[in-house]
């Protein structure tokens, strides 16, 4: 288990080298700053999960906040375009991760096992697998997207053991796999899918519990969930919460104007 820092995906050193590997512009590893095309605001620095001390003296024009400090970014020079959004993380140090299930997850699990389902984790070196094919039909037909499948890929490939792939196999048929990242002691949840079939069994909750497992047992203290959005996801809030993870809210979205109108935070 590596001794890097508990920081998010997007602030990785290893999610850095898949950008530059997919063919990104990566001006910087702490923080992690991509040089993206933003409409009208042309080509301009944009960092994603960063605190406002890692920003404060870099040319980022754009940020995603990883804290809830108003206060910080705006003495940094940015002013706020989008509120907060939060995501949901799992505490993998937890003693008796299965006690702190919710009661009907925890029974919805327990009758997936009770089901002849074989779930197999598998370390993945960024080949075609049939969980994105699924998982970009699913995102067409709920009108959501997702990181592309190239740049997964360039991640497996560029940090060899990080990205794993759980499948779950009813007989000789897959029907339910989800993709974790692994950087530093954090561990992301980041692509999912299961068949009808596989939801019948209770694949998802079968593919998570085993993830996690694997996970605290690979020295991981954090399972970031993703994103909990109550109005558009419900049922996958409540899929993601039933764990036990908390919710944690982000910092919002902000733009610097000025390039040269950033303070030095004191």
């Amino acid at each position: 288990m590596s001794d890097q820092p508990n920081v998010p995906l997007q602030q990785s050193p290893q999610f850095a080298r898949a950008l530059q590997a997919y063919g990104s512009v990566v001006e910087g590893t702490d923080p992690v700053i991509l040089k993206r095309r933003f409409g009208r605001l042309g080509s301009i620095a944009f960092a994603s999960r960063a605190t406002p001390e890692s920003i404060a003296e870099t040319a980022v024009r754009l940020l995603n906040g990883e804290t809830p400090c108003p206060r910080a970014y705006r003495d940094a020079g940015f002013r706020q375009i989008i509120t907060p959004s939060h995501i949901a993380e799992w505490d993998l140090t937890r003693p008796d991760l299965r006690a702190a299930l919710h009661p009907k997850w925890r029974n919805q699990l327990i009758k997936g096992e009770k089901q002849n389902v074989r779930v197999c984790a598998k370390v993945w070196d960024g080949s075609p697998h049939e969980l994105f094919i699924q998982a970009a039909r699913l995102g067409r037909q709920r009108g959501f997207s997702s990181y592309p499948f190239n740049l997964l890929a360039a991640f497996a490939q560029r940090n060899a053991g990080d990205a794993v792939i759980f499948a779950a196999f009813s007989q000789q048929t897959l029907i339910g796999a989800c993709l974790i990242l692994r950087h530093g002691t954090t561990a992301t949840y980041q692509t999912a899918w299961a068949s009808e079939t596989g939801k019948a069994l209770q694949a998802p909750r079968l593919l998570l519990w085993r993830a996690a497992s694997d996970m605290a047992d690979l020295g991981h203290g954090t399972l970031d969930l993703g994103c909990i959005e109550t109005d558009r996801s419900a049922g996958l809030a409540r899929f993601k919460l039933g764990t036990g993870a908390q919710v944690r809210q982000l910092g919002g979205t902000w733009v610097r104007f000025r390039p040269g109108a950033k303070k030095r935070l004191g």
